[in-house]
């Protein structure tokens, strides 16, 4: 799982520093979300994404069980990748504003850690409703809390300005057809 994570960051990393040379930039976003607030506390839940792996760690204690996952994660970080050097997107949120306050420096640390470009599909959309997809076909039930997560994780990509509505589609769209198209066959 390790290596996997590995590939899948090293891809992330690698499709944005490409970005950054593309000489055309494309905008996404309908014009009504440039007016979504920045709530800097959303980032709390936004960097919550690497401990959506925990309970997929806890249900899945082999490497036979989490092969399929690894191999998902990183079928879908080259689909993502793919589409970062295809299509280098700008956000539409505009100059980052000065946050301070007890939230600024979590809000500052989220806006760090992304990559500029790497916007549609969004990976932590993708990450964590695959999570909840793999989760809940593991347990053979909805599994409510972790779906409701990924759903809040979701949603903070907007909150924080690093997505739009667009790449949060892209990010389920990803999600639902990497869990269906490679994970249900290597977990057969």
């Amino acid at each position: 799982m390790a290596v996997a994570f590995a590939v899948y960051w090293a891809l992330y990393a690698a499709s944005a520093r490409l970005g950054d040379f593309a000489s055309t930039r494309y905008h996404f976003y309908f014009e009504w979300e440039r007016d979504i607030p920045l709530v800097p506390a959303a980032a709390l839940v936004y960097l919550s994404i690497s401990f959506m792996l925990i309970p997929l760690l806890l249900a899945l204690p082999t490497a036979r069980q989490l092969w399929p996952v690894a191999v998902t994660l990183v079928c879908q970080g080259l689909m993502a990748s793919l589409c970062f050097w295809l299509l280098p997107l700008e956000d539409g949120f505009g100059p980052t504003p000065n946050v301070n306050g007890w939230d600024g420096w979590i809000w500052r640390l989220s806006n760090q850690l992304a990559l500029r470009h790497n916007y549609f599909p969004s990976l932590h959309v993708t990450l964590a409703t695959s999570a909840a997809l793999v989760l809940s076909r593991q347990r053979g039930r909805v599994d409510w809390p972790m779906v409701l997560w990924a759903g809040a994780i979701a949603v903070s990509t907007l909150f924080v300005h690093q997505h739009h509505l667009f790449d949060v589609v892209g990010g389920l769209l990803l999600a639902f057809a990497g869990v269906r198209l490679v994970y249900d066959r290597l977990a057969k």
